[in-house]
């Protein structure tokens, strides 16, 4: 995970310094994102920013994969868990393999990665502040967690967290549907 996040924070410094300092701040296919490396990487450009976009794929798909087969098995009570083999837990493993074809398919089928992206990237955002506040009810509530209630300072790191989240997708919402 602090791998994927290494990544996550080169990607976004790579972007900032490519695209803001060409003056173009709309990237609305891959291709356009490849040539806004040319700068940096000139001429490897393109297969600069196709082994970066495999590689983060490489990255997330275990991490999506997993833990949408892992929510999904333990509240249905199956086992889960790549740690348990097929034979343990077969449903947990059929959701991965479903889930890791589900993408695959969605780049079959000609969709705009970029776009598709920025649509699971606005999902998540706007998901996140209910689930986060869920999160923090049952970690700080001492009945269900016992000496695993949070302390102090993840009660107010997590609720710093939670409001910080809420209020960005409030203004995303206000920002792009107020008329």
């Amino acid at each position: 995970m602090a791998f994927s996040n290494l990544v996550m924070f080169a990607i976004i410094v790579a972007t900032g310094a490519t695209i803001g300092a060409n003056g173009n701040t709309t990237i609305t296919s891959a291709s356009q994102a490849a040539q806004a490396l040319e700068p940096v990487a000139g001429g490897m450009a393109e297969s600069l920013f196709a082994l970066g976009f495999i590689g983060s794929g490489m990255l997330a798909i275990p991490i999506l994969a997993g833990s949408g087969a892992s929510a999904l098995s333990a509240l249905l009570h199956k086992d889960w868990g790549f740690t348990k083999s097929v034979r343990d837990a077969p449903f947990f493993y059929v959701l991965v393999g479903a889930g890791t074809l589900g993408g695959t398919l969605f780049t079959l089928l000609g969709i705009d990665p970029v776009k598709l992206l920025v649509f699971s990237a606005l999902i998540n955002g706007l998901l996140a502040p209910p689930f986060l506040v869920l999160v923090m009810l049952i970690s700080n509530d001492r009945t269900l967690m016992g000496e695993y209630c949070n302390g102090r300072w993840a009660q107010v790191l997590g609720w710093c967290a939670a409001g910080l989240m809420t209020i960005a997708a409030l203004l995303y919402l206000v920002l792009n549907f107020a008329t």
